[in-house]
């Protein structure tokens, strides 16, 4: 699985020691810039959205530069100055009519915006205002973009959810449609954005309740996750640029996997699912993600790590125990394909879930393709006992085993 340093898991290899006490084996990783391994991974992350021309190389060091280990402070300060030089620069080019340097720097400025988020706890007013400047200069982004990225409110329980419709032109031709809502819209562009744009299909970015500004208006965590994505697809299906019977939900992290886990078990209107990872019971799980997710953050002093956890409860519903017992699913419900993604080096009460759900609601099926590496040390992974339409993949998508 891949690791977001706000939502997922911290990489294993940049906390080797936590990793071999959970029976691991990673691979060593040298920091790269920070001895701190969240603040290290969130900088890694940011040097890797200049591929989509979210960041530039030059100016990350640059800020990077400029802040002192293990000194939150000066880790918002540093971001903050870059990103409002980077902010000027986009309203500079769009006011000469620059449409494609002007988005791609009101981009970056929403990336280094995001990264002072984590100067600050969920709580603090900083935060939410922060968020609120990220959002603005990412309409502009969109506004600017080719074909303009359409910003949409979805009715919901008399409000509504807010989301950005991405699609690769302006042809309206009806095409199959990602869904990925389990963190702020504007950081999932990176995970689906462009690349299901390169494919041909569009993508639908949005705002669960929990995600984003949605905790401050009254939009909490809701363990019954079927009924936003009800929600999102019903408006889906309303467009005539989208194949309602080509539609996929995607959810990353383990909270994310959850969400999409369940609304797959509960809205047969989704026609594939990717959950990486699967997670059905979030109650043995909960405990034990930020020992994963994001170590040391209960350290007791103010970390950029500690500050993360406080956003994590937020948009995963974790604040509270007698709703986290209410996160389960049957996954016996689920009749869509669906790829459950997992990594030899996740945790084993993690990989426990996919073991479990595999063993419990799975039948051999002799026509599926043998995988060629398993984390969970048997001859017969998982993968080859997928119940109808599930299929797991191990350490990466080089092991997807696909229906024959």
């Amino acid at each position: 699985m891949t690791a977001r340093p706000d939502t997922d898991r911290v990489n294993r290899a940049a906390n080797p020691a936590r990793a071999k006490q959970n029976g691991d084996q990673p691979s060593a990783r040298k920091p790269l810039y920070f001895k701190d391994p969240f603040a290290d991974f969130a900088f890694l992350v940011t040097l890797s959205k200049q591929a989509f021309k979210g960041s530039e190389i030059g100016e990350c060091y640059s800020a990077a530069a400029e802040i002192q280990e293990g000194d939150v402070p000066s880790w918002g300060a540093a971001w903050g100055t870059l990103a409002e030089k980077v902010e000027a620069l986009a309203r500079s080019t769009e006011a000469k009519g620059h449409r494609v340097s002007a988005r791609q720097s009101y981009l970056r400025a929403v990336t280094y915006y995001r990264n002072v988020l984590w100067g600050f706890r969920a709580s603090d007013p900083g935060y939410r205002a922060t968020l609120e400047k990220s959002r603005k200069l990412f309409k502009r982004f969109a506004a600017l973009s080719d074909p303009p990225i359409e910003f949409v409110e979805i009715p919901y329980e008399g409000t509504f959810l807010p989301a950005y419709f991405l699609r690769p032109d302006a042809s309206g031709k009806k095409r199959p449609t990602v869904i990925i809502g389990d963190n702020a819209s504007e950081e999932l562009y990176y995970w689906v954005g462009p690349p299901a744009l390169e494919r041909g299909y569009n993508a639908l970015l949005v705002d669960l309740p929990g995600v984003g500004l949605n905790s401050f208006n009254g939009l909490p965590f809701r363990f019954d996750t079927e009924v936003p994505v009800k929600a999102v697809i019903d408006y889906l299906c309303t467009r005539g640029d989208v194949d309602p019977s080509r539609i996929v939900v995607y959810g990353g992290g383990e909270g994310g996997g959850y969400i999409v886990t369940r609304a797959a078990a509960h809205d047969h209107r989704v026609a594939a699912c990717v959950a990486d990872p699967l997670v059905f019971d979030m109650e043995p799980i909960a405990p034990l993600i930020f020992k994963h997710v994001i170590p040391d953050s209960d350290s007791g002093r103010e970390t950029l790590a500690s500050n993360a956890a406080t956003v994590l409860r937020l948009i995963w519903g974790l604040t509270d125990p007698e709703a986290i017992k209410k996160m389960k699913v049957d996954t016996r419900g689920i009749a869509c394909p669906t790829l459950g993604l997992n990594d030899s080096h996740d945790y084993p009460e993690l990989l426990q879930q996919a073991r479990t759900a595999a063993a419990a609601t799975c039948a051999p099926r002799s026509t599926d393709r043998s995988c060629s590496r398993d984390p969970w040390g048997k001859a017969d992974p998982p993968a080859t006992r997928a119940f109808p339409g599930l299929k797991f993949a191990c350490s990466g998508w080089s092991c997807l085993q696909c229906r024959p």
